[in-house]
């Protein structure tokens, strides 16, 4: 099962690379929606259940996102608190240690961002969250999370400089 999990991470891997490179808001929460189908597979496999949960919200949040662009009603501050506190309760539920909460730290400052941030901010803040994404694919133990992380910060900071220029 682990080597499985490492060959969907590296797919979950190219998945997100693509997506943080595409121009629009949408575009980059849909390819983020198939990276983090992937991401919770690989999690699962892992027994990681911090990571196993975060990227399942991950994937409720994104898909919320995407319909909250094309739906005033959705567009409520009441939702991002609503994400917020699950994102806390699931952190409070799966506590091993302290790196099984650096997840739920990362998922709740991209939120904030992604919530009504540009496609510059969200580029920015994925940048800093893929540093607590590395502790954590350390203490479970998963290279390719790892290495997807450290391909993902190089690629992520390349996209946020090539959108900064054309701004």
């Amino acid at each position: 099962m682990y080597i499985l999990s490492q060959i969907i991470e590296v797919l979950a891997l190219i998945t997100a690379l693509i997506s943080y490179h595409l121009k629009t808001k949408k575009q980059i929460f849909k390819g983020m929606c198939i990276s983090a189908i992937l991401d919770i597979v690989h999690y699962l496999l892992l027994n990681a259940y911090s990571g196993f949960f975060t990227k399942l919200l991950a994937l409720i949040r994104n898909v919320f996102i995407l319909k909250k662009d094309d739906n005033e009603k959705l567009n409520k501050k009441i939702y991002l608190v609503v994400f917020i506190l699950l994102t806390i309760v699931l952190g409070i539920l799966t506590f091993n240690d302290i790196y099984s909460i650096l997840p739920f730290i990362a998922a709740i400052i991209y939120l904030i961002v992604v919530w009504n941030g540009s496609e510059l901010q969200i580029k920015k803040i994925a940048f800093l969250c893929y540093f607590l994404w590395i502790i954590y694919n350390i203490s479970v133990l998963s290279v390719m999370g790892i290495i997807s992380n450290i391909i993902a910060l190089i690629s992520t900071y390349i996209a946020y400089i090539n959108e900064k220029r054309s701004v």
